[in-house]
């Protein structure tokens, strides 16, 4: 590669980059709707977020499906929610596959809002209650490992 064109990758890479925050691996983040704050995991390692969900329960309906769960921020706190079933996914771990629902919620880091898919999942024995994943943070969010609880959830949303 020429030195010109090496330049040029680079100015590129940066002017994209002037369009991203950079958070720290934790952060303290928002989820909408409940305006809960909890401290989560931004994990760039992970493709898809995921929230701390005790008793799932499908609930079908001629209409749209819902999922009925319980979201416990491990803090003592639970959070009973009843949101629509946006499709039904496959997880390869170690211990074999594992189906979990995903829903919409929306999220908030620093000062970037947006509605986010979260799969459902007994993160009960995980550090934090909420990963957020790369299908959030692709979008203006880079992660730096060496810095966390950089900001707060200030987000201004639009009812």
């Amino acid at each position: 590669m020429t030195t010109a064109v090496a330049e040029q990758e680079a100015s590129v890479l940066a002017a994209n980059m002037n369009n991203y925050t950079v958070y720290g691996h934790v952060e303290e983040v928002a989820l909408i709707p409940g305006d809960i704050e909890i401290k989560a995991r931004l994990d760039t390692g992970a493709s898809r977020s995921s929230l701390n969900a005790q008793e799932i329960e499908l609930i079908e309906s001629d209409e749209q499906p819902m999922v009925s769960f319980i979201f416990d921020d491990r803090n003592g706190n639970q959070y009973p929610m009843t949101l629509p079933l946006v499709e039904k996914i496959g997880i390869k771990q170690a211990s074999g596959r594992q189906e979990r629902y995903v829903v919409e919620i929306g999220l908030c880091v620093g000062e970037h809002y947006e509605k986010n898919l979260f799969t459902l999942a007994d993160r009960s024995r995980m550090t934090y209650p909420v990963l957020v994943g790369r299908n959030f943070l692709k979008n203006s969010v880079l992660v730096s490992s060496k810095h966390k609880m950089t900001a707060k959830p200030i987000c201004e949303i639009d009812a």
